[in-house]
């Protein structure tokens, strides 16, 4: 199973996909796949070094047009001999292992000034995600990049489910019933998960969600440990906020 974690900014996405793959890595090998180009404190949060960019492997960031003629040339370089990319047959130097065995790989991240739009990030990312090969044993969860413009990119069509986040705003619903009806259309299963919250805003949230046609799946408390590692950039370890998650992938099957 591939799994998005989308949102808009400032919804805890890297959080989250952290989170969910420590859970899923207790009976499941895991990776993580980092299509978020500007935060790059995602390998500090799972306690790795950074893997070397996969957007280098093919040679750098390319031309839009060049990358979408060249899907099947592109997927072919990711793969080992013509039979589909595997994460675990990735150059060691684009694939780091946390000490829970979960993998992650970067896409690519904006460094430059003036070096142009993440849209070839985004593609790049949909023609790995949509070549995957994966044992039943195995799990992908995608770090996305804030909003929406991997809808623009088709990387929901290259996945099997999707989660939105939302926290206490109005944005954050509105984001979600756009990625609701993309993920739907595409025949996609689809989560709602709300983050940071506290019991004061709880019901107002779900009020303003039933309001735009959205079900609130499930809950992440507000946790003052998450908020301590991201301001220190240290290693996410055992929080409420985990055991939160544990229970939303239980519930919601995506732990079987």
């Amino acid at each position: 199973m591939k799994i998005m974690v989308c949102g808009k900014g400032g919804t805890g996405k890297t959080i989250v996909s952290i989170l969910l793959a420590r859970v899923l890595s207790e009976k499941y090998r895991v990776y993580i796949v980092d299509s978020d180009e500007s935060n790059i404190l995602l390998p500090r949060l799972l306690g790795v070094k950074p893997p070397k960019p996969l957007i280098e492997y093919i040679g750098g960031k390319r031309d839009e047009a060049e990358l979408e003629s060249r899907e099947l040339d592109i997927a072919s370089m990711l793969s080992r001999a013509g039979l589909g990319i595997r994460l675990r047959a990735l150059p060691d130097e684009y694939i780091s292992y946390s000490r829970d065995g979960i993998g992650l790989t970067c896409i690519g991240k904006v460094r430059e000034y003036g070096e142009g739009c993440a849209c070839p990030f985004n593609i790049l990312t949909r023609i790995l995600l949509k070549n995957l090969v994966l044992d039943a044993d195995e799990r992908v969860v995608v770090d996305t990049d804030a909003g929406i413009e991997h809808i623009g990119r088709r990387v929901e069509e290259a996945v099997d489910g999707v989660i939105a986040l939302i926290d206490p705003t109005a944005e954050s619903i509105e984001t979600a019933s756009l990625l609701k009806d993309v993920s739907l259309s595409l025949g996609k299963k689809f989560w709602v998960i709300a983050n940071k919250i506290d019991r004061k805003v709880r019901d107002i949230l779900i009020d303003k969600a039933r309001g735009m046609g959205l079900s609130i799946d499930g809950f992440i408390s507000f946790d003052e440990k998450i908020i301590e590692s991201c301001l220190l950039g240290e290693e996410l370890r055992s929080s409420n906020a985990l055991e939160d998650v544990r229970s939303i992938a239980y519930t919601l099957k995506i732990i079987e």
